[in-house]
């Protein structure tokens, strides 16, 4: 009996600590930003919760981060070229949970939510 009890604890400590250090970690989040003009201004609410901005970024501009929990979201590009099209996304674990394309000049693609 005794032994029986020393094994449940000993289990109950390994899943103890698998799931925290799952949790410490956090999800993996990126915003995306990809088009036909290559040359875009890109707003976003960054990984601490404040609206942060850059200008004339190219194709395949990104901003990596990792967070626990949800919070609101926040990406958007203008395209700074008279023609072509701007795409943003935000990619969470690798994978598109949220996309926008505006195709135009000047045009503006934004997209938001809780993640």
């Amino acid at each position: 009996m005794k032994i029986n009890l020393l094994f449940i604890f000993f289990l109950a400590g390994i899943s103890a600590l698998s799931s925290c250090s799952k949790d410490s970690a956090g999800v993996e989040y990126m915003y995306e930003v990809t088009g036909t003009s290559g040359e875009y201004d890109v707003t976003i609410q960054n990984a601490d919760n404040e609206t942060q901005q850059w200008s004339s970024v190219g194709n395949g501009w990104w901003y990596k981060w990792q967070q626990r929990g949800t919070r609101w979201l926040y990406v958007s590009a203008q395209n700074q070229k008279a023609s072509g099209n701007v795409t943003v996304r935000i990619i969470r674990n690798g994978k598109v949970v949220k996309e926008n394309t505006s195709y135009g000049g000047y045009t503006i693609a934004t997209v938001s939510g809780e993640f």
